[in-house]
């Protein structure tokens, strides 16, 4: 994708893209993905912003599954492919990491000793390992 962007071509209008996606950089070093999808009620493109787990779901499709991308641009169906994936990925990182912190005995210790600063730490460590875990699970198409 050496433009940043990736067109979808309707067959009836192969000028009109009602669906693409446009990279963009919002901090050093993070990408960010602009969706613009064609509104046919007001006859002018409506605009998501996708980051952090959404802007790597579709950096992993733009780079890794370009054709599955187009399919989702062509149906007009990106934006709720992957609203779904990273709501099933974020709640099964609750889960994880629930059940992480259930079996974490330094957690149980620091939460008798009061000290919640590295209970804390260890509850986002959970997270962090619940993460790496299943980012199979938001990468799958």
């Amino acid at each position: 994708m050496a433009n940043n962007k990736v067109f979808s071509k309707t067959k009836a209008n192969p000028s009109l893209a009602f669906c693409y996606i446009e990279e963009c950089i919002n901090e050093p070093d993070q990408k960010m993905y602009r969706y613009y999808y064609w509104d046919k009620r007001h006859h002018w493109y409506g605009e998501r912003t996708l980051i952090m787990d959404e802007a790597m779901l579709v950096n992993h499709l733009m780079y890794n599954s370009p054709e599955h991308l187009q399919r989702l641009l062509d149906d007009c169906c990106l934006y709720r492919y992957v609203i779904r994936k990273v709501r099933k990925y974020n709640k099964a990182v609750k889960n994880q990491t629930e059940e992480l912190c259930k079996t974490d005995k330094e957690m149980e210790l620091a939460l008798k000793l009061g000290d919640m600063y590295k209970y804390e730490a260890l509850e986002r460590n959970n997270r962090s390992r619940a993460e790496e875990m299943l980012r199979p699970t938001l990468y799958g198409t």
